[in-house]
């Protein structure tokens, strides 16, 4: 993969059209026909045939980190010369599925691969007796969320990420505050700081996950949009303290392959929800581990995950809200509720991020 973001280079320092092709076909291949919902790929570090899917989603060895790395590595290099919102929509869909839910938040370690084998666990590297691939490229991942959330051209500034940041346009003597709860919340504001009044192009990004899009400039609507996956451009004269906000619509929704109709992931947005199945039969620290070869061999005492039945865009709109922010449940086969949460957030605990779905009623 880093070959590939190589070919881009490659491109921009000679223009050879050859480079460019194969850069944005690979990612095409990889991003819209081989990438699982968390926009990982690959089992035990190599690509398989797309009607092999259900052969391979339910591995303990799929998504290895590193290659979601690089993927978001070639799909900013893209997107620089190519300002494409379904670009934009990828990287933030595997930013917080694969880069944010890498870490393990009380150790600071990452992961090697993030499999789908129902009822395991992430497995994190030591501090000091192992040191993956994944190792290398996770002590850039965490300190570079920064990195696309706003690109420049001559007149315009998109935004593509909702993150709490700021921005200073230099050439424009101009500062873009974001302020931001979300995923938990679907809204962003942003604020202009300006010394003097300017004629700005501000590019906000419509989600292709989002149903509706609406943009208010000081309290106003200024923008209805009802066609994801593109910007929305406010192409005005703003001044000092003007403030735009952007109101998305997230729902629950359903992610299969053609080639598996039948198992599924459930989604909030851009956001995949991981059964939750706690952390009995897990002692302490058997999450931190050495071998990475060994993925899929520790902690694997059976374990049977509660079984899914009906169509799954049904249970997907039967998930109920539950007391905390981003938590739902659903009702397993047995009626017995499910707790389903970010996978970002998953932790020291089994999980489930692909559900065979058995028939009957949900």
């Amino acid at each position: 993969m880093p070959k590939i973001i190589g070919f881009q280079r490659v491109w921009e320092v000679t223009g050879k059209p050859e480079y460019r092709e194969a850069s944005e076909f690979f990612w095409k291949t990889v991003a819209l026909t081989r990438s699982f919902a968390t926009g990982g790929h690959g089992d035990n570090e190599h690509f398989f045939p797309v009607a092999d899917f259900a052969e391979h989603v339910l591995s303990a060895k799929g998504s290895e980190t590193c290659c979601q790395h690089n993927m978001l590595k070639l799909t900013r290099a893209l997107f620089l010369h190519d300002p494409q919102a379904g670009y934009a929509d990828y990287y933030e869909r595997t930013l917080y599925n694969g880069i944010l839910a890498s870490q393990d938040p009380d150790s600071g370690m990452a992961t090697y691969f993030q499999g789908a084998r129902p009822g395991y666990m992430k497995l994190y590297h030591t501090p000091e007796n192992s040191f993956w691939c994944c190792t290398g490229t996770g002590m850039e991942n965490h300190v570079k969320y920064r990195d696309s959330i706003y690109f420049h051209d001559d007149r315009a500034l998109y935004v593509n990420l909702f993150v709490p940041s700021a921005v200073r346009w230099k050439d424009k003597d101009a500062v873009l505050t974001q302020v931001t709860a979300f995923p938990d919340a679907a809204t962003t504001t942003l604020r202009w700081t300006l010394k003097r009044p300017a004629e700005l192009t501000l590019k906000l990004r419509h989600p292709g996950w989002s149903r509706t899009a609406v943009v208010l400039v000081n309290g106003v609507e200024a923008v209805r949009s009802t066609s994801p996956g593109r910007y929305l451009e406010l192409a005005r004269g703003w001044r000092d303290g003007d403030t735009v906000e952007l109101r998305l619509d997230i729902r629950a929704g359903v992610e299969r392959s053609p080639a598996a109709p039948d198992i599924v992931a459930f989604t909030y947005g851009p956001l995949v929800m991981a059964g939750s199945f706690g952390r009995e039969g897990l002692a302490p620290g058997s999450d931190i581990i050495v071998n990475e070869r060994k993925y899929g061999e520790y902690n694997a005492a059976p374990f049977v995950p509660p079984t899914l039945a009906g169509d799954p865009d049904t249970i997907a709109e039967k998930m109920r809200a539950g007391d905390r922010p981003l938590e739902f449940t659903i009702l397993a086969a047995d009626r017995q509720p499910v707790r389903m949460v970010p996978y970002f957030r998953v932790a020291h605990e089994r999980y489930a991020t692909y559900w065979p779905i058995a028939p009957g009623l949900a």
